[in-house]
């Protein structure tokens, strides 16, 4: 199994951070972050960065449920966009063809709590962060 050349930010030493980390067919790379008590995230964290990505299209799709509480119609179309930027249907089918991944954001080495963190077409000042525990998304904030 390969491992990610993670670097440690020099500003918050208990966060490091992988660049261009490739997140599946037809998705651009992804930035991968994680917390440690200031060592270097060992084989373990590798192993759970592979496991969320691996199973990346279901996370999306899960995760999708929640976007749509952060999306509207109306307030896109007073906003200008057209309608080949916004969703044909307020699905999570549709939220997860038009959202994405930017970020995965590890709490710790064992990946039980983490962060997807996602931009939109009609939002492009805002990240959507979507987080899960033990593989189930349980709140998205929408953050600068």
């Amino acid at each position: 199994m390969a491992r990610f050349n993670f670097t440690q930010d020099p500003e918050e030493p208990d966060l490091w951070a992988a660049e261009l980390v490739p997140a599946g067919a037809g998705r651009p790379p992804i930035h991968v972050m994680i917390q440690t008590d200031g060592e270097e995230p060992g084989s373990g964290a590798s192993k759970a960065v592979k496991s969320i990505i691996d199973k990346l299209d279901d996370h999306i799709l899960a995760a999708s449920e929640f976007l749509l509480d952060h999306y509207s119609y109306e307030q896109c179309k007073k906003h200008g966009y057209e309608d080949d930027q916004l969703l044909a249907e307020e699905t999570a089918e549709a939220m997860a063809g038009k959202a994405v991944l930017r970020a995965l954001w590890l709490f710790d080495e064992d990946g039980e709590g983490y962060e997807l963190w996602f931009t939109l077409p009609w939002d492009p000042v805002h990240t959507y962060d979507v987080e899960f525990e033990d593989g189930e998304p349980v709140a998205c904030s929408v953050n600068d």
